[in-house]
């Protein structure tokens, strides 16, 4: 992406032409008073996230960047940002909320064909496993294979025993399905047999698209609901079938060993934070980034929709996320949380905060050009965009 001079007004709308994709990516500039609930916010959590993000995207080559789409904003704004972050360390909610609107500017997400993404929840799960193969841990956990190709063997063909001295085997669990809902999570830990933990972090996947086996059940007349919780509970239910059911999702993901002493990691390499961390689809947006959802939350132990409006730093990804303005909010680790990742499955806004250059003014998120009222004269800040293809 290039960086073009400030010429339109908030009307202007910026359209990324992609090459990979044939649903553009669409960024509107837009106010933080348009940003249902900004003020409301907490927003020195978000900061400790953004600060931590920068960190660790300081020795990243492609920081900043999408895998298809080029960078997402200046890098040296980035850098700016980041630098500017690392001297207040500690703000209060109030200091941390005028840092944003100092130095980022809003801008709306959207494709060409869907003006809200879809926002769906993981978690931390913890499955009964062990290191070595013996009853009733009899179900390996995949590393990377050292000829991975992509795409590799489908999810019926490893299961078939097509990994087979092709990849190591870090651990063996109890329960199959545990283990294939691991893998929709990304990351999870392992219970030994002497009450230790151990993680599973995300490594790398086989290349093929991921099916929600939920959808497939619902379209046979198998589920009426479709939950984390239901599609599992059915699972456990039809041992005879479940096998079938779980290849008809033919992705596949394999591990790397983690400390089962902290969260779980992103593929950021940092903790994740529950309702704060946010998995995204790597191909179309970044890590890092700050992103404020305007969405919906199931109310634990009902089925009422709830407003959840918050600043969140893209820190994950994940094998089902397929645009720009798709996120899995990270929920955390235990009962509840894992009925609230189970439950997640809402449509809402999205908004990426973008780091502006030094020098620049801002009102609500606008640039102020110096002959102009601040106030009735309000410019956009620089629009991005890419190239045509």
């Amino acid at each position: 992406m290039t960086l073009q001079k400030p010429t339109t007004r908030l009307c202007l709308v910026v359209l990324l032409l992609l090459a990979a994709c044939g649903d553009a990516t669409k960024l509107t500039p837009t106010t933080y008073s348009a940003l249902s609930g900004w003020p409301e916010d907490t927003h020195a959590a978000a900061f400790r996230l953004f600060a931590e993000s920068c960190v660790a995207n300081a020795t990243r080559p492609n920081a900043y960047r999408s895998k298809a789409e080029g960078p997402i904003g200046v890098g040296e704004n980035w850098q700016r940002a980041c630098r500017l972050a690392a001297e207040n360390p500690e703000p209060n909610d109030a200091e941390a909320r005028r840092f944003f609107e100092r130095h980022f500017s809003p801008y709306k997400v959207e494709t060409e064909a869907k003006d809200k993404g879809l926002h769906t929840g993981y978690y931390e799960p913890i499955i009964a496993g062990s290191r070595t193969q013996r009853p009733p841990y009899l179900t390996p956990v995949y590393g990377v294979p050292r000829d991975l190709e992509k795409p590799d063997r489908s999810r019926a063909e490893i299961e078939a025993g097509a990994l087979k001295g092709r990849a190591p085997v870090l651990l063996y669990v109890e329960d199959p399905v545990m283990l294939f809902f691991l893998h929709i999570q990304g990351s999870g830990k392992v219970r030994l047999p002497d009450g230790s933990l151990i993680g599973l972090q995300y490594a790398a996947q086989n290349g093929h698209e991921f099916v929600p086996i939920g959808r497939l059940l619902k379209e046979q007349g198998l589920l009426e609901e479709v939950s984390m919780q239901s599609i599992r509970d059915w699972l456990h239910a039809n041992p005879c079938a479940r096998s079938a059911v779980m290849n008809s999702n033919p992705s596949y993901i394999f591990f790397k060993l983690a400390p089962g002493d902290e969260m779980a990691k992103g593929a950021l390499g940092l903790p994740l934070t529950p309702l704060r961390s946010i998995a995204v689809d790597d191909d179309r947006a970044a890590y890092g980034v700050p992103t404020y959802l305007d969405t919906w939350m199931t109310r634990y132990g009902s089925d009422a929709q709830v407003p959840l409006r918050r600043l969140f730093v893209a820190q994950d990804t994940g094998g089902a996320l397929h645009s720009p303005h798709r996120a899995d909010i990270f929920f955390g680790r235990g009962a509840r949380e894992e009925w609230q990742a189970g439950h997640q499955n809402a449509r809402g806004n999205v908004y990426w905060l973008l780091p502006v250059a030094e020098g620049i003014e801002l009102h609500d998120g606008l640039e102020i050009k110096a002959e102009e009222n601040p106030v009735e004269g309000a410019q956009t800040a620089a629009p991005i965009s890419t190239p045509a293809p």
